[in-house]
């Protein structure tokens, strides 16, 4: 079965949409062709020279990596800059950012409480509101399977980890063709009643058009009827770039630190001790200081991250919360092992490998 770039993109999709990445970011294919066919895959944190090296040691065709391999805009393109070599060597990049971040089950934030060991894990702070309308379609009962493939295929149906969902009740229709009319069932000046469904479909708010415009292009009659239910926050899902949960067993400071040193396999890392045992702790990969006001908020003992400057630690220390910092790298990494699992489940004849050339290069003494 042969696999295309874009379907691997659009699994992703499915399970961290790319639109709900932060403005400020660059997601998706940044190098490539949607329609060039995959070989293998290679996952990394970032795509560098040396990843590029292991990519084409591999036969690899496609790197998939969290931080974007093009960030700002490029006014210039260097044959020996990462773009180029990528270029020129026919590998394609698709970067999953914050949008890998803030996804549900397989997102960086998930795999970092997951390892800690967190139980009750809830938002730490919503970043995006993803809106959802609710599109209701009539059509006759042996056209519903087109109509709703081709609305599932352009963005509608779509609840968490599930496809193609939809609501189907059966009832009659009943319309007289007028005299210019091209009635796919009926005569011109005769009432009909035919046996038709009502399909009941969720769809983001950004792809209705694409998705009515999808229906009635397949859609057997010359005039389809349809609603489209477009009240405020009428279904709406929530992603957070941070979480927050419970341990099993409260734990000194050191305790926790260790805890997490072990569970991350850092080879060091820095805590703050404090006079309380840690029950609460709040969770944000990579560079995620800027988070601790919302720890502070929620009530966390314990505020693990990836990177947090002085000023942050001290106002940690004010409000009596244990600081772990284990490095970007550590807390963002943890990801692909599950990322690659989910991939090789869609993609069981994609062989998935998870570099072991890419590290951060930071030793402790």
């Amino acid at each position: 079965m042969e696999v295309k770039v874009k379907d691997i993109y659009n699994f992703l999709d499915s399970i961290a949409p790319f639109d709900t990445a932060m403005n400020f970011d660059n997601c998706g294919l940044l190098v490539g062709n949607m329609d060039e066919k995959v070989k293998s895959v290679l996952l990394s944190l970032d795509i560098t020279a040396d990843v590029i090296n292991e990519a084409k040691r591999l036969g690899v065709n496609l790197i998939i990596s969290h931080h974007p391999v093009i960030f700002s805009p490029i006014k210039k393109l260097s044959f020996d800059s990462v773009p180029g070599i990528l270029v020129k060597n026919n590998i394609n990049a698709i970067c999953a950012h914050t949008n890998l971040d803030m996804a549900h089950e397989c997102g960086v934030n998930t795999c970092l409480a997951n390892a800690i060991g967190l139980k009750d894990i809830e938002p730490l702070c919503v970043e995006k509101i993803k809106e959802y309308k609710k599109i209701v379609v009539f059509v006759p009962e042996n056209g519903a399977n087109k109509v709703i493939d081709a609305m599932c295929e352009n963005g509608a149906g779509k609840l968490g980890n599930y496809s193609k969902c939809c609501f189907i009740t059966k009832g009659e229709g009943r319309f007289q063709p007028g005299k210019n009319a091209n009635p796919y069932i009926g005569k011109i000046g005769v009432c009909e009643k035919v046996p038709e469904v009502r399909v009941e479909l969720i769809c983001p708010k950004d792809k209705v058009r694409s998705v009515i415009k999808a229906m009635i292009s397949v859609h057997p009659y010359e005039k389809p009827a349809f609603d489209i239910f477009s009240e405020d926050d009428f279904i709406c899902e929530e992603f957070s770039c941070g979480l927050v949960g419970v341990l099993e067993n409260e734990m000194s400071g050191k305790e926790f630190a260790m805890l997490v040193k072990k569970n991350l396999n850092c080879c060091g890392l820095r805590y703050t001790e404090i006079n309380r045992k840690i029950k609460k702790v709040a969770v944000c990969s990579g560079a995620g200081g800027s988070y601790l006001e919302f720890a502070i908020q929620k009530g966390a003992d314990a505020f693990v991250t990836g990177e947090i400057k002085h000023h942050e630690i001290l106002n940690a220390n004010k409000f009596g919360i244990c600081i772990v910092d284990a490095g970007h790298f550590k807390t963002e990494d943890i990801v692909f092992e599950t990322l690659k699992k989910f991939l090789e489940t869609e993609f069981y004849m994609i062989k998935f490998y998870k570099s072991e050339d890419f590290t951060d290069g930071i030793r402790y003494l």
